[in-house]
């Protein structure tokens, strides 16, 4: 009697625990007016691209206001609706997290300037995903106006007009970029290739990355030159071909007026605009076809 006493205080006192950091979480979310991604159930709606944000938590009610809608009919009311965001943790060094939730609508209405107020019950559950440095993607190729790799010798020089692997040995499934992140990138090779430009990687080879994108974002780079070190060497047996892992730690900026590049080491192994632009990727996927 006195052991289940015990569990039934320990499990109190751990709902107390985790209803205190959802409420934190999403206290957090409204004072940094949070950008939430909205994901109905495509069972139900083909509704996609819906965004908000927080309103108000008070008395066990959560309040969103939806963008990108001009109405929502009352039918909504009952259906599931998950929300992913992020918060900032400044204490630790401006770390972003993300998070997600479920949570069902009680009511819908539409405020005096007709922005769309959803009203649900606090979520039970708030998951934590991925830091945004962590985001791996595998991004489509059509990304990238241009994308070339040079092995970086001893010297410290490279040719820029021969690249080890080019942006047509991509086009032609030569090379591979699994996927990409702030901090480094997976690249896959073929045995062709390997052999055409006498490849033999190893563990601590460094490589030059240069890539631009196709899309312009607002206040980020198009054009990366980076300095990448092999962190691991999988070759497959049968096939020949090599999987290389990748570790961004140089950050180069080409200069205006002399047209050099300035090398600059990678603090806390992110890139921040290329975070930015991958999370931006992140949640176009998350919306136009519900990955969390």
């Amino acid at each position: 009697m006195v052991l289940d006493l015990l569990r039934k205080q320990m499990a109190h006192k751990e709902d107390a625990a985790e209803r205190h950091r959802i409420a934190a979480i999403l206290d957090a979310a409204l004072v940094q007016r949070s950008r939430l991604s909205i994901r109905f159930d495509t069972a139900a709606s083909s509704l996609t691209g819906v965004t908000g944000q927080i309103l108000s938590v008070e008395g066990g009610v959560l309040v969103l206001e939806l963008d990108g809608l001009a109405q929502l009919p009352r039918k909504f009311i009952g259906q599931a609706i998950v929300c992913f965001f992020r918060i900032v943790e400044r204490e630790d060094r401006h770390r972003e997290i993300f998070y997600s939730f479920t949570v069902v609508i009680r009511n819908v209405r539409q405020s005096r300037n007709n922005a769309i107020l959803v009203a649900t019950d606090l979520p039970e559950v708030i998951d934590g995903t991925q830091r945004r440095k962590s985001l791996r993607l595998a991004p489509d190729l059509q990304k990238f106006s241009h994308l070339s790799l040079w092995k970086y010798d001893a010297s410290g020089g490279f040719d820029i007009t021969k690249p080890t692997v080019s942006f047509s040995h991509f086009r032609e499934m030569q090379a591979l970029l699994e996927n990409i992140s702030a901090g480094g990138l997976r690249l896959a090779i073929r045995r062709d290739l390997l052999k055409k430009q006498q490849l033999s990687p190893q563990k601590g080879d460094r490589f030059i990355v240069f890539f631009t994108f196709a899309g312009e974002a607002p206040r980020l780079r198009t054009e990366y030159w980076l300095v990448a070190k092999t962190n691991n060497v999988r070759p497959d047996p049968i096939s020949g071909d090599v999987t290389l892992g990748l570790e961004f730690i140089a950050n180069g900026t080409r200069q205006t007026e002399s047209n050099k590049i300035l090398w600059g080491k990678v603090d806390d192994n992110v890139i921040e605009d290329l975070a930015q632009r991958i999370y931006e990727w992140h949640l176009a996927l998350y919306r136009d076809k519900g990955l969390s």
